[in-house]
């Protein structure tokens, strides 16, 4: 199976690797451990249209820590774009705010 590649260099399934649900039921216990030796993840169908995937754990976190990472790169760019454009309050002024409305 060829894998391809998403920006953050995590493994994406092919189509080629997809399967019934029906045939993952009968064989789940072939299919994990094919899974856990390839780390390839495994497209389920139903009625021909891919309805689930099944991934390795440690490939899921590493997916998951890759989102966590690009999200917060994508916030401080963010932030810094709005330092940037005047769309930001000195510290003491935010907080004089928070005192007033809420009693802090």
């Amino acid at each position: 199976m060829k894998l391809a590649y998403n920006l953050v260099g995590i493994k994406m399934a092919n189509i080629v690797n997809s399967h019934s649900l029906t045939e993952f039921q009968r064989n789940a216990k072939g299919f994990i451990e094919t899974l856990n030796q390839t780390k390839e993840p495994v497209l389920l169908t139903v009625n021909g249209k891919i309805q689930a995937v099944v991934v390795d754990p440690a490939v899921y976190q590493e997916m998951e820590d890759s989102l966590e990472r690009e999200r917060f790169i994508a916030a401080l760019r963010e932030g810094l774009r709005d330092l940037d454009e005047g769309r930001s309050k000195p510290i003491e002024v935010v907080y004089a705010e928070m005192k007033a409305k809420y009693g802090f």
